[in-house]
């Protein structure tokens, strides 16, 4: 046996690959995210990192196509009291959650 640590030598072989696949990982690993800070890169795996900027990637923020309220309306992305109808129950023309009259999406006092 020509190691220390008694361990047959396809063990050997194997973690000197491993190691030779890390030290690659090393560099690619430090693949800036958006706005990630030093404390989430640590804690956040390469892989999860790579996966969250393929996704990141693959579905961009959605925009609207204009911001005139009577074609929105028309889209069906507006109802009749100008709420989004599919994401955020949120009023276009307040900017709140709430319509002219202080009445939420369910009609409800907020």
């Amino acid at each position: 046996m020509a190691n220390s640590h008694w361990l047959t030598s396809r063990i050997v072989k194997k973690q000197a690959a491993a190691r030779k696949l890390a030290k690659g990982k090393k560099k690619s690993a430090q693949v800036y995210i958006g706005s990630e800070n030093p404390q989430v890169r640590k804690n956040k795996s390469y892989k999860a990192r790579e996966h969250y900027l393929e996704n990141k990637q693959r579905f961009p923020k959605k925009k609207l196509k204009s911001k005139n309220v009577e074609t929105l309306k028309e889209q069906g992305l507006l109802d009749e009291r100008w709420f989004f109808v599919k994401w955020k129950k949120k009023n276009f023309v307040t900017k709140s959650m709430v319509d002219e009259k202080g009445l939420d999406f369910y009609w409800m006092p907020r």
